[in-house]
C-alpha cells in the first residue's frame, strides 16, 4: 500500500471515530435513552400545552382561559419609541376581550428547558390584532406549566 493511501485510510479512521465520540451520549444508550427522549417530549408537550391555551384565549377573547395560561402576577412588555413597557397581564386580558373572537395561529420556533423553568418563542398571527413575534418566559407550579412572562414585538409587513 502506498503512503498516501495508507494516510488517506489513516485520516478517515480518525475522522469515524472522532465522529463516533462526538454523538450524543444518548445515541450510544438505546433504550434508556428512548425513554430519556420520551420523557423530554413529554415535558416539552405539557409546556406547549400553556402556549396553546394562550393562543385558545386570543380565539375565545377569554379572560378565563387566559388565568389557565399564566401565572398569577404574570407581566407582558414590549418596546415603543425605544422604550420599554411592561404590565401586569390582565391588561392583555382587557385587549383580548375589547377585540372579541378571532382566528389565531402560530408557529412554534424554539423550546428550551432547564429543570421546572422553560422560554417558548412563537411568531404569532391574530386575525384582528396583527402578526407578533412572541417570547414566553415559563415555570412549573404544582405540575402545571406557567407563563410568568411574555415579551413581543410587532412583525413588520
Amino acid at each position: 500500500m502506498s503512503m498516501k493511501k495508507l494516510l488517506v485510510a489513516v485520516l478517515l479512521l480518525c475522522t469515524f471515530m472522532v465522529a463516533a465520540e462526538a454523538q450524543p451520549e444518548c445515541a450510544q444508550q438505546g433504550t434508556a435513552c428512548d425513554m430519556m427522549m420520551t420523557q423530554h417530549a413529554s415535558k416539552v408537550d405539557a409546556v406547549l400545552q400553556a402556549v396553546e391555551l394562550y393562543a385558545e384565549a386570543g380565539r375565545q377573547a377569554s379572560r378565563d382561559i387566559g388565568r389557565e395560561a399564566f401565572a398569577d402576577g404574570a407581566t407582558m412588555s414590549w418596546v415603543e419609541n425605544g422604550a420599554i413597557t411592561t404590565v401586569p397581564i390582565s391588561s392583555l386580558y382587557d385587549v383580548l376581550e375589547q377585540t372579541g373572537v378571532e382566528e389565531v395561529t402560530y408557529k412554534v420556533e424554539d423550546v428550551s428547558m432547564a429543570g421546572n423553568v422553560a422560554f417558548v418563542r412563537i411568531s404569532s398571527w391574530f386575525s384582528k390584532l396583527g402578526a407578533f413575534n412572541d417570547m414566553f418566559t415559563l415555570a412549573e407550579e404544582n405540575g402545571k406549566w406557567k407563563i410568568v412572562s411574555k415579551i413581543y414585538s410587532i412583525k413588520k409587513p
